[in-house]
């Protein structure tokens, strides 16, 4: 074989595994000080926002993207720094890869995004443990960073957005543990207990998010929540390289947005948040996410409904149309999308694609293809073995892919699945982006009251 075939026989794999999962679809610190809410009712109190980029790396441009968006939203609706709280790693914006350096941008003819973010927490303090923290408002235990908190009182709304990859019963930071469904529910409820706000919104953006509140969020906490996908399915990339209506500029290899991400935040920024209702604007994305035939996504809802005819600018603010952070025209939708999981592999494919030949650019996305497909076949492999080992290869499938009833949780023993997730790790390594699927399959064995001891032997012999 001759070196100019050896070098695209790593893209030949990528198109093979990009076949079985992409199509083109066509579709259409801290102050305590009060400012009025504009709302349909008569409180008063502060707004409060949390905004959580879950990854870092270049490839995952569009999460930090869509953070910075939220922001500039949240910043021209009114609401103070001092009450924005921002997570995310920030090695996007000044990153060697970048084409346009110091800019991030959230569509295709979008403008900066990135200016003015607060970098409150970036870097090694972007973990699960300051998370908890943040929202608890519990000082003593957050770590680096600026300090701030959610510090709200009874008469306060909080906002909660967040964007990564996820998993069923979890959600990705970019360093150390995940996000277990549990433990954030249980930091919910505490703040509840500590009558620290008056409504909640979260918006959650991340594969199978709706199972981080499936069977386990109370409806009597005044939280409300939407999610990118049902408890059981992947969420979207969107302006991405190959998109034939609305790609990114030709100079970027990666997507620049997430569907259900983009989709709430074009809304808010060319409607009168004054007016328009969570319920419209749930009611407006769902069916523009579930508009893109057999690739789209289950938008959802759970928690408490009773108060979805609030105004927008109740938890968000509002601005004037014509401040919008981005034009945008009303059929400025994207018509390809890439499957959250596969979105590494993407833009390591069109990295590769496109870098000249012999490159030092394109010899580096030829490595990261390779291990990319090496590690998907590994964990395929290992969690097979796993399951073959506990219960017979005749039962493999169940045990990876048998989702529960809707309204059930995705499991009944949390401290089990926290268990056996790192058993897993210990023998077969960290699940990335992609391996994050696997979860459910853990659940599973948790849930059919396999012993620790067994589920060592399993991951020993699958991962020796």
């Amino acid at each position: 074989m001759n070196h100019k075939m050896t070098c695209w026989v790593p893209l030949l794999i990528a198109s093979v595994w990009l076949s079985s999962r992409m199509s083109t679809l066509e579709g259409r610190h801290v102050s305590n000080n009060f400012h009025p809410l504009v709302s349909n009712d008569d409180s008063e109190g502060t707004r409060w926002a949390v905004l959580v980029a879950g990854s870092n790396g270049f490839g995952n441009y569009r999460h930090q993207a869509d953070i910075c968006h939220a922001y500039q939203i949240m910043k021209n609706g009114g609401l103070k720094d001092e009450n924005i709280i921002v997570f995310m790693s920030d090695d996007i914006a000044n990153n060697e890869e970048n084409p346009r350096p110091g800019v991030i941008i959230n569509h295709p003819n979008g403008s900066d995004v990135y200016k003015g973010v607060p970098k409150d927490y970036t870097g090694n303090y972007t973990s699960a443990e300051n998370l908890y923290a943040v929202i608890s408002g519990n000082q003593s235990a957050i770590t680096g960073g600026s300090g701030k908190m959610l510090n709200s009182g009874p008469n306060d709304t909080i906002f909660i957005y967040y964007a990564d990859h996820g998993g069923p019963g979890i959600i990705g930071m970019p360093v150390g543990d995940f996000v277990v469904a549990n433990d954030f529910i249980d930091v919910l409820k505490s703040k509840h207990a500590a009558n620290a706000y008056k409504k909640m919104v979260i918006y959650l953006e991340a594969c199978e998010s709706g199972s981080m509140f499936e069977g386990i969020l109370p409806e009597n906490i005044n939280i409300y929540v939407t999610t990118a996908s049902n408890a059981n399915e992947s969420s979207w990339g969107c302006y991405c390289p190959g998109d034939p209506t609305y790609p990114p500029p030709p100079e970027f290899q990666t997507c620049l947005g997430d569907s259900y991400s983009v989709l709430w935040m074009e809304d808010s920024d060319k409607n009168d948040r004054t007016k328009e209702t969570l319920q419209q604007q749930y009611e407006t994305v769902r069916e523009k996410t579930l508009d893109w035939e057999a690739k789209g996504s289950h938008v959802m809802q759970y928690g408490n409904k009773n108060f979805t005819d609030d105004f927008l600018v109740t938890y968000i603010g509002a601005t004037g149309v014509s401040t919008s952070t981005n034009a945008y025209s009303s059929s400025a939708t994207p018509t390809k999308f890439v499957d959250q999981r596969d979105a590494l592999l993407h833009y390591l494919s069109h990295k590769f694609k496109n870098a000249p030949e012999g490159s030092k650019e394109r010899m580096e996305a030829q490595k990261g293809l390779i291990e990319e497909i090496a590690q998907r076949e590994h964990v395929d492999n290992s969690v097979k073995a796993i399951a073959d080992h506990l219960f017979g290869e005749e039962y493999r499938a169940s045990v990876i892919s048998s989702v529960r009833p809707s309204g059930q949780p995705l499991v009944d023993d949390w401290d089990c699945f926290k268990n056996y997730i790192k058993i897993y790790e210990s023998y077969c390594g960290a699940l990335s982006t992609y391996g994050r699927k696997y979860t459910r399959a853990i659940a599973n064995i948790c849930n059919a009251g396999v012993s620790q001891e067994k589920m060592v032997v399993a991951s020993s012999l699958a991962c020796p």
